[in-house]
């Protein structure tokens, strides 16, 4: 329900009828929260997490893969599923919840491609196991150049999660003083990656995200 009430869902008139259309397809985001939630690590504290940008939504599930599973037998769907949770595959199995073990990954690409959208992204991040959906409105997003930044916005960009972001949220994440997070953030605004919203000066100023470190090509 919260992917559904949060995705753009733009209308299309068929003939005599209006025919609205997800801007990812619902199978595929059923199959990775489902992957999230079975193949994670329950020993650790972190949560499974959804993030929506105007470029992708990504898809994170705590404990990275299970060795000797690789990223590149994913990408090529020749590997041998494995799990560290055997009683919740089991579970989720005879619930009906989950069909043929193995077979995730494969159904994600197919909807992809049946919805006219490139293939998903698989990618370890910092002890998570990544799946990204890609927009194509992507081709538009600016492109990160980490050399352009200093350390404090390579930092801020690496830790971000959310698309709407204020200065105090700036200095949190760095420890800078407000006089550095203001010239920092400035310097964004005019790289383009991120857009400055509200009042100019006071309160009430915020900032929307453009790009995120992981958009770097």
């Amino acid at each position: 329900k919260f992917l559904l009430n949060n995705m753009r869902t733009p209308a299309k008139v068929v003939g005599f009828k209006t025919e609205f259309r997800t801007e990812y397809p619902i199978e595929a985001l059923r199959e990775a929260v489902i992957n999230a939630l079975v193949h994670r690590d329950w020993n650790s504290s972190n949560a499974i997490l959804v993030r929506m940008f105007g470029s992708h939504m990504d898809i994170l599930s705590p404990g990275g893969l299970l060795r000797p599973l690789e990223i590149k037998e994913i990408e090529s769907n020749d590997y041998v599923p494995i799990s560290r949770n055997k009683t919740i595959i089991e579970v989720f199995g005879k619930s009906g919840v989950m069909d043929k073990r193995g077979t995730g990954f494969l159904r994600i690409r197919e909807a992809m491609k049946k919805h006219g959208l490139p293939k998903p992204e698989f990618k370890e991040k910092t002890d998570y196991f990544l799946i990204r959906f890609i927009n194509p409105a992507m081709q538009n997003i600016p492109i990160l150049e980490e050399s352009k930044l200093n350390e404090r916005q390579n930092l801020f960009f690496e830790k971000i999660t959310q698309e709407k972001i204020t200065a105090r949220d700036y200095i949190k994440i760095t420890g800078c003083t407000k006089r550095t997070a203001v010239r920092d953030l400035n310097k964004l605004v005019n790289l383009n990656l991120i857009a400055q919203m509200g009042p100019v000066t006071g309160r009430g100023r915020y900032y929307l995200i453009k790009v995120t470190k992981s958009d770097k090509r």
